[in-house]
Formats: structure tokens, sequence, C-alpha cells
């Protein structure tokens, strides 16, 4: 009998972000783990000196007037180490897709050099709020997905990444087509809250995927609370996009050019 895979799955700097659920996706991956037979151990890590090798990161979000002391906080650690030699897993949840890019804007609009870790660059854009809705992805074996976003970014990918998904509503990335977030190696980035992890089960398994270096899909394993409330929520989204949604589809470029 082989052993059971265990992993060590650290949340940092919480208190340098703010509450937006991002802090309920460590439990998520421990549950999933555990539906899994994965022993999932969770840290947190609160200061730079306090860091610990784990498998899987979790780097949320905070207004942008705190991306700084993410980058300063991230820069005193081994993380970009790790996560760029394979030896981890980084899940970035807005503002910390914001440090770990190579440039992102300030409060002030003023562009400010990141870590370098995800190949994005970061651009001031207006405003968007709502519940986004991603395609299902047969690559990442993932179903249709929710999440929700509130920033006035766009994000712009770089040669070696892709879209982490790609989207049926909502604004995402801003740019050519229609994505959202990144996915470059062993980074995943996003701008989608919600608790992510939680609302998408699936979404951990990708996350536990990728950190035991799993290759076959996972069996189908049921969620049926969770599978009947998101199916509601993207029919909710459905209904109410053919009347307001049809702008958040379009380029940036062209949206600006249409009057309110």
């Amino acid at each position: 009998m082989s052993p059971q895979p265990s992993l060590t799955v650290a949340t940092l700097f919480p208190l340098a972000t703010v509450a937006a659920a991002d802090e309920a996706n460590a439990a998520a991956l421990a549950r999933r783990g555990a539906a899994r037979g994965v022993s999932v151990e969770l840290v947190t890590v609160d200061r730079p000196g306090a860091f610990v090798d784990a498998h899987v990161y979790l780097l949320g979000g905070t207004g942008r007037g705190g991306v700084q002391a993410l980058v300063d906080s991230v820069a005193d650690t081994d993380l970009v180490v790790r996560v760029r030699d394979g030896q981890a897993v980084l899940l970035a949840v807005d503002a910390g897709l914001d440090a770990v890019s190579h440039a992102w804007v300030d409060a002030g609009g003023a562009a400010q050099e990141g870590l370098g870790l995800a190949p994005v660059t970061v651009h001031p854009d207006h405003e968007a709020t709502g519940t986004v809705v991603t395609r299902p992805d047969a690559s990442l074996d993932l179903p249709a997905l929710i999440g929700w976003e509130a920033n006035d970014l766009r994000t712009e990918l770089h040669p070696g990444a892709r879209p982490l998904f790609t989207l049926e509503a909502g604004r995402g990335n801003r740019g050519e087509g229609a994505g959202e977030g990144v996915l470059a190696g062993n980074v995943l980035g996003t701008r989608l809250h919600g608790p992510l992890l939680a609302l998408n089960p699936e979404l951990a398994d990708l996350v536990l995927a990728r950190a035991l270096a799993r290759e076959e899909p996972w069996p189908r394993l049921e969620s049926p609370a969770v599978e009947r409330a998101r199916r509601e929520r993207i029919a909710e989204v459905r209904r109410d996009v053919p009347a307001a949604g049809w702008r958040d589809r379009l380029p940036s470029r062209v949206a600006r050019l249409l009057p309110s």
C-alpha cells in the first residue's frame, strides 16, 4: 500500500491583505485534499522571518496602497526561488498577482517594479465590479466556474503566459480575447475573489495536482451543494448578461469609445 501523499500549504502575510474571502482558500485546499486522500498541513507566515518551505503558497489581495509592502515582504523570502525552480506552486490573488508581476501600477497611477515571477504587466483601467463566469476548460479539467472581480486594472500577458480562464461573463484581463488571470509554470494568478477555491473545488484540484506533479485527471468527486449553488448563480448571471453584459465583453479600448 503506497503512503498517503502530503503537502504543506502556506498562507503568506494575511495581516497585510484585505478580507475578500481569500483567507478561505487554505481551508478549501485542506478539505479538498482530505477528499482526495492527500494530507494537507496549513501554515501561516505572518512575517518574512517565519517563511517556511511549502508545496503551495497563497498570496492574497490588498488595496494598491499595500502592494509595495507585499513586494518587500516577499523579496525577503525564498518564495521566488522556490516557485521559479519548480519546488512550489503559487496561487496569487488580485494584489498578490501585482506583487509578483513584472510591473504594477500604484494608487497614483505610477508604474512600479514587481518581483518578476508572473510574466505580466499591470496597467490602470476603468473600474469593473461583478460576478465572473468562466468557460469550461478541458485542457485543465475545469468546468464553468464563478468568482467575483472588483478592480480598475488591465493585466497584459507576456510570452510564456496564458490566461488561467476564458470568460463567458466579466471583464477579466481586459486585453485581446476574453481571458482572465495568468497561468505560467507553477504560478496561477487571478483577480477573482469568492472565496474562489471553496466555490470552485475543481480549481483546488488543479492546485493540488500541480503541487503533486500529478498528470492524470482526478476521478470525478461530487460536491452537490457547491455545484447546485454555482449552477444557480451562473444561471442568474446568464439571465442578466443579454441586457447589461454585452459591453463588458468588448475589448477595453473599444468600450472606452462608447457612451456611458
